[in-house]
């Protein structure tokens, strides 16, 4: 559907606690978020790419619903925080049940957006039967919704009918899907395997990282980097192997071959940045 000028987008709107459950549930085999490891650049981008398929409209942002107990972000909250064009929205542990804290800021930005006339296509990655008067109310200011659901591992556990039959459109995510982004976080007992190998994760949080950085770094910043390689500045090293630890549930400390591990694949996403880049004569 196209709208006014200045309606020509859309926006996503991800309730993280159905996307750790039921994503954890079907990937990992499990909803608790100290065995997930979720990925939250590779979630967006891959949500801004179904939606752009699917509507050929550009984005206005995605908001990112989570919760905390005492209101602080943990690190990987904070990460999603850095993204382009993202508002995270925290709901503490405190006072109301932060679910319904939670539909309820979904419910205020869904409709502050469409009395605004801000967005024509919304995008509700949610289970959240609640939300179904609202999604009501929307529609009938011009708004089209389209329900992203997660496929069960049994196909029991079926998302609720209401919010199926009003929206315009359902998209199903599967496994494959995401996998693209969700991973299960290693245990002792898999650190102590003949077979896990940890580079793997450290490298994958690293490259998280480098999205994240590249993200939010200036032209200075990045020149700065390129001219101080192979060296990273002590500043932003201690921020790429705080981070790591920080998804991998574990210190680096004293494990060299990781922290090599970490700064290679960090250096890696950089140097896919700049690999079309023609050479610069001066270096």
């Amino acid at each position: 559907m196209k709208g006014d000028a200045d309606m020509d987008r859309y926006a996503i709107f991800v309730d993280a606690e159905y996307l750790y459950t039921e994503g954890g549930l079907l990937c990992c085999n499990s909803p608790e978020r100290q065995e997930i490891l979720l990925y939250g650049l590779g979630a967006n981008d891959f949500l801004v790419g179904l939606a752009t398929d699917v509507c050929d409209l550009q984005p206005l942002r995605t908001y990112w619903y989570d919760t905390s107990g005492d209101g602080v972000p943990t690190p990987a909250q904070q990460l999603v925080a850095t993204l382009p064009n993202m508002k995270l929205r925290l709901q503490t542990g405190t006072g109301r049940d932060p679910q319904s804290s939670m539909g309820a800021a979904i419910r205020r930005d869904l409709s502050t957006l469409a009395r605004e006339r801000a967005i024509c296509d919304a995008f509700l990655l949610t289970a959240d039967e609640d939300l179904l008067d609202c999604v009501s109310e929307v529609q009938d200011l011009g708004l089209r919704v389209i329900l992203i659901t997660i496929a069960s591992r049994d196909e029991r556990r079926d998302p609720p009918g209401g919010l199926v039959t009003e929206s315009d459109e359902v998209i199903k995510l599967t496994k494959d899907d995401l996998s693209r982004f969700i991973r299960r976080r290693r245990t002792p007992d898999d650190a102590a395997s003949d077979t896990y190998d940890p580079v793997d994760s450290v490298a994958a949080a690293a490259t998280e990282f480098a999205e994240s950085w590249l993200y939010r770094a200036s032209d200075d910043e990045f020149d700065a980097l390129l001219d101080q390689r192979p060296r990273i500045p002590e500043s932003l090293d201690g921020d790429l192997l705080y981070a790591v630890e920080n998804v991998i549930g574990g210190s680096l400390r004293g494990q060299d071959r990781l922290r090599r591990a970490v700064r290679q694949a960090f250096w890696n996403r950089i140097d896919q940045e700049v690999q079309d880049w023609p050479p610069d004569e001066g270096r």
